[in-house]
């Protein structure tokens, strides 16, 4: 639930994009919106399920369901592209994560 003024706006998970870190705040996307919540990118990361979502860089939390895929940026960096044609930054740590997740799915859902 996120409040903005008077307002309680209440986003479904399914429907969040990503969340960025913005100081002690989180910037959490949803249908091309941003709502600004109080809350820390770490906080936030432990009350996701660790299945749909992703920390892809340190101010990056990703729904692995809107992605689309994983582009290289340049050397040693990647980005990691959504449904919706945004861009978002992959650390190095973060594309280790991603890999390992990918990777895991492929062997749990074997190609038919």
């Amino acid at each position: 639930m996120v409040k903005d003024g008077t307002r309680v706006y209440v986003i479904p998970l399914a429907k969040l994009d990503y969340a960025e870190a913005q100081d002690d705040y989180v910037a959490l996307s949803t249908e091309g919106k941003k709502h600004l919540k109080q809350q820390t990118i770490s906080s936030l990361e432990s009350a996701l399920d660790p299945q749909r979502f992703l920390r892809i860089h340190r101010s990056y939390i990703v729904n692995l369901e809107k992605v689309a895929k994983i582009e290289p940026y340049s050397k040693d960096q990647y980005v990691v592209v959504l449904a919706s044609g945004q861009q978002l930054p992959v650390s190095r740590s973060g594309y280790g994560r991603l890999r390992a997740f990918l990777d895991q799915k492929t062997q749990a859902d074997p190609p038919r």
